[in-house]
């Protein structure tokens, strides 16, 4: 299975703590965006790009959200963007060179962000 993938899979780790802390729109919102980038990944990338864009926009939406909620508190949202950083560096290298693994590690970087997100407005 390809890197992509597995790493797509990390994602059930902030769906996990959503649906335990009974946060049901936001666990949809994760779960749509799991499921629309397997799609994507799984045709090899030729359908399911706006699918997955929109997903995307969503949770990336809905973690600004749910961090604002939480007045950005430390060390939460300094670990937020520092990720924040990291999957901007990882994505931009995508689009240059070795893209299976930098897109990889911007799904990492993606998920330790939502996970904070979750973790911050929880706390």
């Amino acid at each position: 299975m390809k890197l992509k993938i597995l790493t797509q899979l990390l994602f059930l780790i902030p769906l996990t703590l959503t649906l335990f802390n009974e946060l049901y729109g936001y666990s949809t919102i994760i779960a749509l965006s799991i499921a629309t980038a397997l799609l994507y990944h799984l045709t090899k990338e030729k359908k399911f790009l706006i699918h997955d864009i929109i997903a995307s926009t969503a949770l990336i939406s809905t973690n600004l959200y749910y961090i604002y909620l939480a007045d950005f508190p430390p060390p939460y949202f300094t670990i937020a963007l520092l990720a924040l950083l990291s999957s901007m560096l990882f994505w931009s290298r995508a689009q240059k060179s070795n893209y299976n693994f930098n897109h990889s590690m911007w799904h990492i970087s993606s998920v330790v962000i939502t996970t904070m997100c979750i973790i911050a407005h929880t706390s």
